[in-house]
């Protein structure tokens, strides 16, 4: 999916993620990118705005297979006639390690302020080992 953004074109790819029926599918479509870099699909099954799905392109050679790339699902257009529903992708990209807001798994402050006290955690430890 390394197109330029100035030639929309159609892309074999293969989605796969988890449908509103909670189970998960993987169904081969095509992937509209315009000229303005957005990236279209239509699929045979509603996907809920958020959805996060992942697309593989289908290379013409079998041999170069490509990595899956994690969209979010926008813009859900109700299904057509044809049973196919129009969804707008917006590529996910992973958090920067560098990124200040982002350090830390919890998002307490508290948490992240606090230093673990060895002893503290011993002491716990001991403590419900008494108690079993």
């Amino acid at each position: 999916m390394s197109k330029s953004f100035n030639c929309p074109d159609d892309f074999r790819i293969e989605i796969s993620g988890w449908g509103l029926d909670n189970s998960f599918f993987v169904e081969r479509t095509d992937l509209q990118w315009t000229s303005n870099g957005e990236k279209h699909v239509q699929l045979h099954r509603a996907l809920p705005e958020g959805t996060v799905v992942f697309i593989r392109l289908l290379a013409s050679e079998p041999s170069s297979g490509s990595v899956p790339v994690a969209y979010r699902v926008q813009g859900v257009v109700p299904m057509d006639c044809n049973g196919r529903c129009q969804m707008r992708l917006e590529q996910l990209r992973p958090r920067s390690k560098e990124s200040p807001g982002w350090k830390n798994a919890s998002n307490v402050t508290e948490d992240s302020e606090r230093v673990c006290d060895v002893q503290e955690f011993e002491s716990g430890l001991q403590h419900e080992e008494i108690l079993q």
